[in-house]
């Protein structure tokens, strides 16, 4: 069943102010604008998998998801962390798999798959790069290994929910031929719970395309958001960065038209939903949750809080 959420812009703000670890204090004048409804997530488990190094909403540096964490505790929802020894718990009401740079298992991926075969739903943040230092000091940054096209779980994902994180790097071509990565999603954007009241600049570091089947299917895959008519898929990004030019190839990159960048499945007869965002920091402390001043209540990119907040009360049902 579908249901609507209704926000304002600052809905967000009254929530920010609980993260733990911000000190900052909200001055009587801003708590006053701040008694807007948010979405409750009274009850509401939720279980994070951090055994193949994925983000943990545990860590308060700008590569974790505190901020996120804290936004859901502060709705009333209880934060887990997965043990994959184990059957996915039964009082599961949604797992996240955020980023991992190691892929899941096949023991993994079955217990997920049973777990959402009974009904369960399932945020997967899946990034395209990963970054390391060398042994000579210097950045390395190489393709992420985890969760690639046509393999383990983007594999049943496709199969059974039509939904896919692409291999590529979205990217826009600047004038003098840089690769831009980091960049506010300009395309077209979905009709769906999701989306509801959503305004303002939904922002992107780095990230796949998510391919989907929106044919006549048991299942729905709906595509939230576009990257915008300028954007393509680069498959060569590492060379890019190696040599400092690459072209786009016809035949091998993806062509730049309507690239989603994220999209919400759902298998209505089991009542189990997926919703995959190519990009990991669009949850991050550092990147879509950022703040400006730093440790404050105010969002740099408030729209991605919003997202990440009715994108899991989609995937939970909440009314």
């Amino acid at each position: 069943m579908t249901r609507a959420f209704h926000f304002r812009s600052l809905q967000l703000l009254a929530v920010a102010v609980l993260i733990v670890g911000i000190a900052t204090q909200v001055s009587s004048s801003q708590a006053g604008r701040f008694r807007q409804e948010v979405p409750r997530l009274d009850g509401v488990r939720i279980y994070f998998s951090e055994d193949n190094k994925e983000l943990s909403p545990y860590d308060r540096s700008n590569q974790g998801l505190s901020r996120l964490a804290g936004l859901l505790t502060s709705l009333g929802a209880q934060i887990e962390r997965l043990d994959w020894r184990r059957d996915i718990p039964a009082d599961a009401d949604l797992v996240v798999i955020a980023g991992p740079t190691k892929d899941l298992g096949d023991d993994q991926s079955a217990r997920l798959w049973a777990y959402l075969k009974a009904g369960g739903a399932l945020l997967v943040l899946a990034e395209p790069l990963t970054v390391s230092t060398a042994p000579d000091g210097s950045t390395l940054i190489e393709y992420n290994k985890a969760l690639q096209d046509g393999r383990g779980l983007m594999l049943l994902t496709w199969a059974d929910f039509g939904v896919s994180a692409r291999g590529d790097v979205v990217v826009e071509r600047e004038p003098q031929g840089d690769l831009v990565i980091d960049f506010v999603a300009t395309g077209r954007r979905a009709a769906h719970p999701i989306l509801a009241g959503i305004e303002g600049d939904l922002a992107f570091f780095g990230a796949r395309s998510v391919i989907f089947d929106a044919s006549i299917q048991p299942f729905s895959a709906t595509p939230l958001i576009f990257a915008g008519d300028e954007f393509y898929g680069e498959m060569a990004y590492i060379d890019y960065v190696r040599v400092g030019e690459v072209g786009y190839a016809a035949g091998q990159d993806t062509p730049p038209n309507l690239l989603a960048l994220a999209v919400a499945a759902e298998d209505a007869q089991r009542s189990s939903r997926i919703v995959i965002i190519g990009d990991r920091d669009f949850a991050t402390n550092g990147g879509g949750l950022r703040t400006s001043p730093p440790n404050t209540a105010a969002f740099v990119f408030p729209a991605n809080a919003q997202f990440l907040l009715q994108a899991v009360a989609w995937l939970v049902g909440v009314d």
